[in-house]
């Protein structure tokens, strides 16, 4: 029944997988197959694994220990005796007091958890880089559907002025504009083609297998970078309204911070074991030594027991050297910390700023480029008309295709923007989100 249940439930797995990569797919689903596929991703659980290993190695200097040795010996002379001669030792050892192994230890704990973090960040990292190739590939589409209408009106614009020509209502120059406009159009269309062939495998890359389209636009996070203000509540309105608490609560959520001021806690650890060396050691050994073939007046087995305290009271000054250089590594990775910390503010505030600037920018561009296409449409119609010339209805829809890609680029900076302001304060890059933890 077990390997029929983990049969079904690959199979179950296999077939979201394949849905996922034919139909539609969502921002949800391209970051979850970039957590599921991406070799980063399943890069990042193994260096905890690695920091565990080290943990345990650290922990083992509290265990005993227990060897076996055992030896054959042959005598070419021995005479009235078995030869070979053997022997068997078996010896326990137990520490008793062995101060460098607390800091040590310690070292090891705040490792494994500066190492659980990062992994997280790992994680994170990816996952807003797959976000914003998502948002970038539906930006290449948009300009590419642009560049095809545009294309297309060309097209619509060289029949009318060949027909207008072919009556005598036109000259040939509208002709030869006309035809200009297709093969400029023509371009374009093959360079928003590249872009989105281009964007598609980026995605591809990071989400780890073919993404073939169509892509879903993420209406949740163009509406929050639009007005996340005027939303009664939400993770990124919460985090700002409350300013230092706020900011405090960001850096406790970034997990590049908290893997930091871990590793400065496995430094500190590490910066007091040379001071623990002046403290002697103490282990007790049991030994238990068999010889099948005694010789007289020698034990067959033989026990012993015994107490072993080593100090070293002088040993060349290594132990204040190994103090003074991880003290000083400490002191440097804790400014790093201070600095890391300061830049949260900085990040959110760049961020802020960012995220006003391409709102107003993208405000702007949607109303130039309604504007354009308007102006388009009633162009083309006084042509048809004939109260315009060609060369209007091409400047006409040359203004519409770049009011097209600008808007669209002006969305494309917004969502960004507003991606990098969740990723400033230590959100994921999906508004159902609620941080990262290791």
């Amino acid at each position: 029944m077990i390997w029929q249940r983990s049969l079904l439930t690959f199979l179950l797995l296999l077939w979201s997988s394949a849905a996922a990569a034919e139909g539609p797919l969502r921002l949800e689903d391209a970051v979850r197959l970039a957590l599921q596929n991406n070799e980063r991703a399943q890069k990042a659980p193994l260096r905890v694994e690695v920091a565990e290993g080290q943990l345990d190695r650290a922990r083992d200097a509290f265990f005993p220990t227990l060897a076996a040795q055992g030896s054959s010996v042959y005598r070419p002379d021995a005479a009235g005796r078995s030869n070979p001669t053997n022997s068997g030792t078996l010896t326990l050892t137990q520490p008793l007091l062995n101060p460098s192994a607390f800091p040590q230890y310690s070292q090891q704990k705040h490792n494994r958890e500066a190492e659980k973090w990062g992994a997280a960040q790992d994680k994170r990292q990816l996952a807003f880089e797959t976000a914003k190739a998502f948002i970038q590939a539906l930006t290449t589409e948009n300009v590419l559907t642009s560049a095809r209408r545009k294309l297309d009106s060309a097209r619509i614009n060289l029949e009318t002025s060949q027909a207008r020509a072919d009556a005598g209502l036109a000259s040939t120059n509208d002709v030869t504009k006309a035809q200009l406009q297709v093969s400029t159009s023509e371009g374009q269309v093959a360079n928003a083609q590249g872009n989105v062939r281009r964007a598609y495998i980026q995605l591809s890359f990071l989400v780890g297998q073919t993404v073939a389209g169509p892509l879903v636009p993420p209406d949740n996070t163009t509406k929050a970078a639009e007005r996340f203000e005027q939303s009664r509540a939400n993770q990124v309105k919460t985090a700002l309204n409350r300013r230092e608490q706020g900011l405090a609560a960001a850096q406790d959520r970034r997990p590049d911070v908290q893997s930091l001021h871990e590793r400065n806690e496995a430094l500190q650890a590490s910066a007091k074991e040379p001071l623990y060396r002046l403290i002697p050691t103490l282990n007790a050994s049991g030994q238990l030594r068999f010889v099948p073939d005694p010789l007289p007046g020698e034990k067959g087995v033989d026990e012993q027991v015994a107490l072993n305290l080593s100090w070293q009271i002088f040993d060349a000054g290594f132990r204040y050297a190994d103090r003074k250089q991880r003290l000083a590594q400490l002191e440097s990775s804790r400014l790093d910390e201070k600095l890391l910390r300061r830049s949260v503010q900085n990040d959110i505030a760049l961020a802020l700023a960012a995220l006003h600037a391409a709102r107003e920018n993208f405000n702007a561009a949607l109303a130039a480029a309604t504007a354009a296409q308007k102006n388009s449409e009633e162009t083309a119609i006084l042509y048809k008309q004939g109260l315009a010339r060609a060369i209007e209805v091409n400047d006409a829809n040359d203004k519409q295709f770049e009011a097209d890609v600008t808007r669209e680029s002006a969305k494309l900076s917004m969502e960004q923007a507003y991606l990098d302001l969740r990723n400033a304060l230590g959100f994921g890059p999906l508004d159902t989100d609620r941080g990262t933890e290791p």
